[in-house]
């Protein structure tokens, strides 16, 4: 399975453009002696707008597999359109989780989006990605570095990232996060600041030794990387070259306007000099210039405004060759050419290669805790969890594998109606509808609902008769007589639960408008328990932000008893791996362990026993309370020998009084997304929705039952 790292910027001017293409560089150097099968690359940002797609397109592209970026920048936060982006970089991870591949993502920042870090959270923790985090300094003192590492404490003790890989602290001591400037007093900033030695030889313990985060790379900010070139910059600008007999790329220090205002300027050295010159004022820079051209190394001048070249104006430039400066021209204007120059990266320089190779070259060997070594031992060996949206993901991937016949039989109902065409457009199921297809129809287009001419309806009363017999048969001995058959034939969850027995359908989901009561009785009846159990129960998925937990018996059985506990952990078990969710058990009750008595937790002590007997596999645990289930602190001073260390995700409660109370309370507190109740046990799938289900709900329990056919 592939690995996802995402990139997560806490700041502004953390220089993530640098640290990202890095460490593809880093990366791409490991990639080449087949460390990683695959490596993949894309952002929460637009295409066009990823200066790191950019390069990598330009330079890397033969080492790492560009995918499309999933633009977040426009979104706001919890929209419709943003939820819809978010299952798209679910779904683009999870169909390039290739075996020893990697996927790197580059986060988004608050220049982006103001909601950047939720962006930020919400997506990396919806893939299980591991999280590197990259973050800037402003002061190289012991001072402000305390109150960073202070920050951060506070910050990953708030925050419920998990997965946490460690942190990048970039452009340590940089001028530039302290103060915004324009693209002249960056260079005088660049050209003037007194950057200490020491500086660049960051200890790698700057911080605390007793801190809880992991330091993968120190990285000081170096003015020597970032003063541009006149190619650079004449590249920036697509300004044409007239002449370049000097094929030394001189350093920019300094910008100066030629226009009216020239002769106010007191300049004593023009030495690293680029002259911005309106073409109508060249022949009086010449006058004025020329003779200092040969004893100042100017790095070159850009003539504005030119869209064509005049005798008079190519005769000067003639004469200007023997000065061996570099001569370049736009076509816009001074002060556009300067506007367009506030746009100027000085951070890295898309154009030219060396001096890209330099700058991550520089940045990269800063990362001293990421080589093969920290691939190699950094993996995670954690239980597959889901979040809420990779889960309800992972379980269309599933429905889709096995292409399965579901019978809807209120086919009346709006929800159901707009449930069954997105199962059919997504390929969840093939769906068959119970009910007359001109009324069907009616309220379809009442609704504004597109059915597909895929979507299969049956007649209710054209098939009744068909299924009296058979009906008969099955009931005969508990006194069925052919009248009250007939009878319990006209309602269309009996008829569909025939059909389903009949083999003609694959399972069935029902419950929008009728009770539990009437959706199982007729199952028990009709299509009974599956011979390897003996009873019928019930569990719920309960989405969690961070991960999915099971919920069992909270529908079906009142008062189970221990033997029945132990079958409904069992079958709670088996159903979790078919959802690809690895079983840690908790049996619940009152009391952790040996702490308590009492004939309910006699009751689930027995069954826990019970249960390992049939099962010697399964890693659970019992009696236990809930807080010693998933916490590991509570879980080290109540259990402290327990199989699951606070890490429990199937929990079986001791009566349907606890289980039902327990999951409502938390699903409406908690406002989670909650999948069930999904039948165990009977010989052929059928799901009950809850009256209040939404749509997404009903979809959801199709896909469960096509799942579990």
């Amino acid at each position: 399975m592939s690995r996802i790292i995402m990139l997560v910027p806490l700041n502004e001017n953390v220089g993530l453009t640098t640290t990202t293409l890095s460490l593809v560089y880093l990366i791409s150097k490991k990639t080449k002696k087949n460390f990683f099968k695959s490596f993949f690359y894309f952002s929460l940002i637009n295409d066009a707008i990823d200066n790191t797609k950019f390069i990598i397109n330009k330079y890397f592209l033969n080492n790492i597999i560009l995918l499309k970026n999933i633009d977040f920048s426009k979104q706001y936060f919890n929209s419709d359109q943003y939820h819809k982006l978010v299952n798209q970089v679910i779904e683009q991870c999870y169909n390039k989780k290739d075996t020893n591949g990697l996927i790197l993502i580059k986060g988004i920042n608050k220049n982006q989006n103001i909601d950047a870090n939720r962006i930020n959270y919400e997506v990396s923790q919806n893939i299980n990605a591991e999280v590197i985090f990259v973050e800037h300094l402003k002061e190289y003192s012991l001072k402000y570095i305390n109150k960073k590492e202070k920050n951060i404490k506070i910050f990953l003790n708030d925050s419920k990232y998990k997965n946490i890989l460690g942190f990048i602290f970039n452009n340590i001591n940089s001028p530039f996060i302290k103060k915004e400037y324009d693209f002249i007093e960056n260079l005088n900033v660049l050209y003037n600041f007194k950057q200490s030695k020491n500086i660049l030889k960051i200890k790698k313990d700057i911080f605390s030794k007793d801190n809880f985060f992991s330091i993968l790379a120190c990285i000081p900010w170096n003015k020597n990387l970032l003063i541009p070139s006149v190619i650079e910059i004449c590249s920036f600008l697509n300004a044409n070259i007239v002449d370049i007999q000097n094929k030394k790329h001189y350093i920019v220090k300094k910008i100066i306007i030629f226009d009216e205002n020239y002769d106010k300027i007191i300049i004593k050295n023009y030495n690293y000099c680029l002259f911005l010159i309106c073409l109508n004022r060249f022949e009086t820079f010449f006058d004025k210039l020329y003779s200092r051209l040969e004893t100042n190394k100017i790095s070159g001048i850009i003539l504005t405004g030119v869209s064509k070249f005049t005798k008079k104006i190519l005769f000067l430039i003639d004469c200007l060759k023997d000065s061996k400066v570099p001569i370049f021209f736009v076509n816009t204007n001074t002060i556009k050419t300067l506007s367009q120059l506030q746009k100027f990266n000085f951070n890295i320089n898309f154009y030219d290669k060396l001096h890209i190779h330099k700058i991550l070259k520089y940045i990269s060997k800063h990362f001293k805790n990421i080589n093969l070594n920290f691939f190699q031992n950094k993996i995670i060996n954690y239980n597959k969890k889901y979040s809420p949206k990779a889960f309800c993901h992972h379980l269309k991937i599933l429905s889709k594998k096995n292409k399965k016949r579901i019978i809807l039989p209120e086919a009346y109902e709006p929800r159901i109606l707009k449930a069954a065409s997105i199962s059919q457009d997504f390929g969840i199921a093939e769906c068959v509808l119970l009910g007359s297809s001109k009324k069907i129809f009616q309220i379809a287009n009442d609704k504004g609902i597109y059915l597909s001419k895929n979507i299969t309806i049956i007649e209710p009363d054209s098939i009744r008769d068909n299924y009296v017999s058979r009906f008969l048969e099955l009931r005969r001995r508990k006194g069925l007589t052919e009248f009250s058959a007939i009878k319990q034939l006209q309602d269309n969850t009996v008829l569909a639960t025939l059909i389903l027995e009949s083999d003609k359908v694959d399972g069935l989901v029902s419950g929008s408008i009728n009770t539990t009561a009437n959706i199982i009785r007729p199952a028990l009846q009709i299509i009974k328990t599956n011979p390897i159990y003996s009873l019928v129960s019930s569990i719920f998925f309960m989405l969690f932000p961070q991960e999915v937990y099971i919920y069992g018996d909270c529908a079906i059985n009142i008062d189970p008893t221990a033997e029945q506990l132990a079958e409904i952990a069992i079958q709670s078990a088996n159903s979790a791996k078919t959802f690809g969710i690895e079983p840690r058990i908790a049996m619940l009750s009152y009391s952790s362990g040996y702490s308590g008595n009492g004939l309910q937790v006699e009751k689930v002590r027995n069954a826990t026993t019970l249960a390992k007997l049939k099962q010697p596999d399964l890693i659970i645990e019992g009696p236990i309370q809930y807080d010693a289930a998933i916490s590991k602190t509570v879980s080290a001073l109540k259990v402290p020998n327990s199989s699951l260390s606070g890490s429990a995700n199937v929990f079986i409660f001791p009566d349907l009084n606890s289980g039902n109370i327990t999951y409502k309370a938390i699903q409406r507190s908690l406002n989670l997304i909650c999948i069930g109740p999904m039948l165990q046990g009977l010989k052929k799938p059928v799901n009950d929705l809850s009256r209040g289900a939404s749509i997404e709900d009903i979809v959801y329990t199709i896909a469960l039952t096509t799942i579990q056919s």
